[in-house]
């Protein structure tokens, strides 16, 4: 009878041990995609050298990037969170998530400056950190900033935990305010300056640059449409080759500038690139507006820009140049030319 009763003892501690291995193995590198590079953006993994970032790459636990001066890139998670990175900055992304739901996710930020987005959460929240301060995130939209002696974090939207990692004080931060942490572990809370709270703005709302052109190219992915020209149809070709992963299928939505509806064109992927041809009635002066929805093997998709339905890339179309010439006479009965010109 006690045999019996240490066997089963045994039993039921292997199958909790293998349960707790089986849960642990249920969790996974978090992992987000890099939607927009512009200029000289690096990254690496915890078992490779710097090497230069495209759009589409994916980002794991453990992998940095690093922006050059006058550089920019944008990152984009599984639940829309969106990160901008801006110039001279150096970040690290962690976390873990298990099935569908997050763990754990936090960016390391060595030096630099973030605009983010994220996107609110029942239980998980984004932390962002660095040598001198800790920020908590949920559902909210601000600047994250350090370098030197000092932090800073401005909400534009929302409310966070702000706290500096040297003395441990603590602090909430909501919407139109901003905290500043400092090496010597002060922590002071007051009113953002409007012109930060309209920045945050902006260069959201402007896909990261901060200014209104939207004529900026998606890095490596951007379309080639050869010379457009009004009411002439015009073949459109993406190079895939700069992205990590494989396309299963590629959509190009376009419209004229200010048109309220977008027309859905399914380009053909062969090998490493995506092509296809735009009608000539649906061609027309003076801009076309775009975005791309890209699916890839593994199930996901992808838009670029990410805010392309309501921000889309824009292009010039040429237009087709007529004139009329209307004879007449003048009051004292010479021959007269009016010679009409207009663009469409």
């Amino acid at each position: 009878m006690e045999k019996k009763r240490i066997f089963i003892a045994i039993f039921c501690l292997l199958g909790l041990l293998m349960l707790g291995q089986t849960k642990k193995n249920d969790t996974r590198d978090i992992s987000a995609y890099v939607i927009k590079v512009i200029n000289n953006v690096n990254m690496r993994t915890p078992t490779t050298g710097w090497q230069k970032a495209v759009p589409l790459n994916t980002l794991k636990s453990g992998y940095e990037l690093r922006t050059e001066k006058g550089s920019l890139a944008m990152i984009l998670f599984a639940d829309q969170s969106k990160l901008i990175i801006r110039e001279k900055s150096i970040v690290t992304i962690k976390g873990e998530v298990k099935g569908k739901e997050i763990i754990s996710r936090s960016v390391q930020m060595d030096r630099g400056d973030m605009i983010f987005n994220v996107k609110k959460a029942e239980t998980e929240q984004f932390r962002f950190s660095s040598p001198i301060s800790v920020a908590s995130i949920r559902g909210t939209q601000g600047d994250y900033s350090t370098g030197g002696d000092a932090d800073s974090l401005t909400i534009a939207e929302g409310l966070a935990d702000f706290s500096n990692s040297l003395s441990g004080k603590r602090q909430p931060i909501g919407s139109g305010q901003t905290g500043i942490a400092d090496s010597s572990g002060n922590l002071n809370v007051g009113s953002a300056y409007s012109h930060s709270l309209r920045r945050i703005k902006d260069i959201q709302s402007e896909g990261g640059y901060g200014e209104s052109d939207t004529s900026k190219p998606l890095g490596l992915l951007a379309p080639d449409f050869g010379h457009l020209l009004s009411k002439h149809s015009s073949n459109v070709r993406i190079d895939l080759a700069s992205m990590q992963g494989k396309a299963a299928g590629v959509h190009i939505f376009y419209r004229k500038q200010g048109d309220p509806l977008f027309i859905d064109l399914a380009l053909t992927v062969t090998g490493q690139t995506a092509a296809g041809r735009l009608p000539a009635e649906t061609v027309k002066y003076p801009r076309l507006e775009y975005y791309l929805s890209i699916q890839t093997t593994d199930g996901s998709t992808l838009v670029l820009p990410e805010n392309g339905t309501t921000a889309p890339v824009s292009v010039a179309v040429e237009g087709v140049r007529h004139e009329l010439r209307i004879p007449g006479q003048t009051g004292s009965l010479q021959e007269k030319v009016v010679v009409l010109h207009w663009t469409d």
